[in-house]
């Protein structure tokens, strides 16, 4: 189960999120699912399309399964989604 304390290392895809903050200026408010994820990037689905994102200097709020928000800055989720998922 996804928690506020567990999330950084747990699995991203199928959370609702929303970039609050990322060096592309156009990339801020996307809101929408997590439908994939890479070492840098987290690929987002909102609005009929699909936007990747680097983790990298963006700021990211997620929404968990019980209602909860949870802000995560992206530079501390660079990793590999396998490696990051094994540290639980």
């Amino acid at each position: 189960m996804v928690t506020k304390r567990n999330l950084r290392k747990h699995e991203f895809i199928g959370l609702e999120v929303e970039v609050l903050k990322s060096k592309n200026k156009t990339q801020k408010g996307i809101k929408g699912y997590v439908i994939d994820e890479t070492q840098k990037t987290m690929k987002i689905g909102y609005k009929d399309r699909e936007r990747m994102i680097a983790k990298m200097g963006s700021v990211f709020r997620f929404r968990l399964p019980n209602g909860e928000k949870v802000k995560i800055t992206g530079d501390e989720i660079v990793a590999k989604p396998e490696d990051r998922i094994r540290k639980c």
